[in-house]
């Protein structure tokens, strides 16, 4: 063990001997600051730990039984730990009453270590060309948000302060106008939802060719015209895609003239102009960063909430993001807890997009049902909400009463009903709206 490295010895053996004291009263509020980990000894992670193992045997609790579980382990067998420094650990002058504030020091000495170590790690990544800055800072940033978890410490609550609470939030609700959450900028959805609510994570999912796509980023843009500030991260597409959707649906000019730059009438060179005159007023921000995983979502987010403010995330879409585990369940599920934790954290909430299996692809009935959320359950325990896009045109191109026609399908709605929303949609300009007759179509 490097000797530079912060730490306090004897403040450790007082912690430990207050733990085995009074009938390790002071166990709990130790053990919601610290961790084995914590502690500099590697004899005092053991002793720790042994503690930890009586105290949970919910049997009277002595230093006596502290004793007979290293002997159980064969920790004094094996003279890592000698009878005696157990001995001298009690012999400690301590005082139950500043466990807590002892421990909570130790947990600042461990984290600085970390840091320290964590530094060293990214000295040596920094020197390797195979690792890009975005690994590095992703790297630092997962440590951040670790450690400031560990620190934050939640609490019991009580039943009538938490209803009190609930209360005077409906109260405040009753007398305000308009949605309680962000406007998807659809009014049957909006009715459905009350808008897109902070903390919340929404997931819209659907076979490819669907116009998931397209419905999010309509949602983005009528938000940012609300006044809204929107981030989203588009890992399929390039962000010159995403303008030229973005400007198609603005403007009403088909995507494909766009593109191309050709057959553009005055008419729709003027209104590609007003389009551009309308979203210079509007916070909606693209990043195209292929890959990304949640912690590099998040130092990116950070920044922009510092600059822009924050008001709503749309990640297109959760299958192409980068996540830790033995296997694909495993990779997606950490990837849907870390995007609900961002909706949590930031306080917005978070509009993922996601592929289904293509079981649907095999049955008579195409409607996509919660089963056929793709690679994880995670997917459909984490969501808040959970939306389907389906387009029966899709499937019969022959059936002329169901052109132009997309069905929402709200599958889940943890606080609310589920529903079924149609919606119009102008494929020249992948725009969707409410339903309503042609005639009337509407730009976003």
């Amino acid at each position: 063990m490097d000797k530079n490295f912060p730490n306090d010895i004897e403040l450790e053996k007082r912690v430990l001997a207050a733990m085995m004291m009074k009938d390790g009263k002071v166990v709990p509020a130790v053990a919601e600051i610290l961790s084995a980990d914590d502690f500099y000894r590697p004899e005092h992670r053991i002793i720790f730990k042994a503690i930890l193992d009586v105290y949970n045997q919910g049997n009277p609790f002595n230093y006596v039984h502290v004793i007979e579980e290293l002997k159980r382990k064969g920790i004094f067998d094996k003279h890592i730990i000698e009878f005696g420094y157990i001995s001298a650990l009690l012999q400690q002058e301590v005082t139950t009453a500043y466990a807590q504030g002892h421990a909570e020091t130790l947990k600042e000495y461990s984290t600085k270590r970390r840091v320290i170590e964590l530094c060293d790690a990214m000295k040596e990544k920094a020197g390797r060309i195979d690792i890009t800055v975005d690994q590095i800072m992703a790297d630092v940033e997962e440590f951040l948000v670790k450690s400031t978890d560990e620190h934050e410490r939640s609490s019991f609550d009580s039943a009538c302060d938490l209803a009190l609470a609930a209360y005077e939030r409906a109260d405040k609700l009753s007398k305000s106008e308009g949605l309680t959450g962000v406007t998807t900028g659809l009014w049957d959805l909006n009715k459905v939802t009350n808008g897109l609510q902070k903390g919340e994570l929404i997931l819209l999912a659907a076979r490819p060719s669907m116009g998931k796509t397209a419905l999010a980023l309509n949602i983005a843009q009528r938000a940012a015209r609300a006044k809204k500030s929107v981030a989203v991260f588009s890992l399929e597409m390039s962000k010159a895609q995403i303008g030229i959707r973005i400007l198609s649906a603005t403007s009403g000019v088909e995507a494909t003239k766009i593109s191309s730059g050709k057959n553009i009438s005055e008419r729709e060179q003027s209104y590609l102009l007003t389009a551009i005159e309308d979203l210079e007023q509007s916070n909606l921000y693209i990043d195209d960063t292929s890959g990304l995983s949640v912690a590099a979502m998040r130092m990116k987010l950070r920044r922009l909430k510092q600059e822009h403010g924050l008001d709503l995330i749309v990640v297109d879409y959760l299958q192409l993001m980068r996540g830790n585990g033995e296997n694909r369940v495993q990779e997606i599920s950490e990837i849907s807890r870390g995007l609900k934790s961002l909706a949590k954290e930031f306080d917005v909430p978070v509009l993922a997009l996601s592929q289904l299996s293509r079981q649907v692809e095999m049955r008579a009935e195409k409607r996509p049902q919660l089963s056929d959320l793709r690679d994880s359950g995670s997917l459909e325990q984490d969501a808040d909400i959970v939306m389907f896009l389906y387009r029966e045109e899709y499937y019969n191109r022959d059936e002329e009463e169901n052109a132009n026609l997309a069905e929402l399908i709200i599958a889940k709605n943890r606080n609310g009903a589920t529903a079924s929303v149609t919606l119009f949609f102008q494929k020249e300009i992948m725009l969707f709206c409410d339903f309503e007759a042609p005639t009337k179509k509407e730009t976003a």
